[in-house]
């Protein structure tokens, strides 16, 4: 795993440390409410469980889409 991150770019790494810290951030509340009410029956209440994960997904591809952006602004400047 090591080897694995030290080959990808930056932008890679930070999108992952992005959705890590997201994610961790909605799985403590999750986990509360799983342990309060049990696992949702229905699609509905499953939705509002896995919901915050959705977010902690959109949260990681936003912050790839960003560093791109910004990795490919410093290339041309650089150039």
């Amino acid at each position: 795993m090591k080897e694995w991150l030290k080959k990808q770019p930056d932008w890679v790494i930070r999108a992952l440390k992005t959705a890590a810290q997201a994610f961790g951030g909605v799985l403590v509340p999750e986990i509360v409410v799983i342990l309060k009410g049990g696992w949702p029956e229905s699609w509905s209440a499953l939705w509002a469980v896995l919901s915050p994960v959705v977010s902690a997904a959109l949260a990681a591809a936003i912050c790839a889409a960003w560093n791109i952006i910004l990795e490919r602004l410093k290339e041309g400047k650089a150039q």
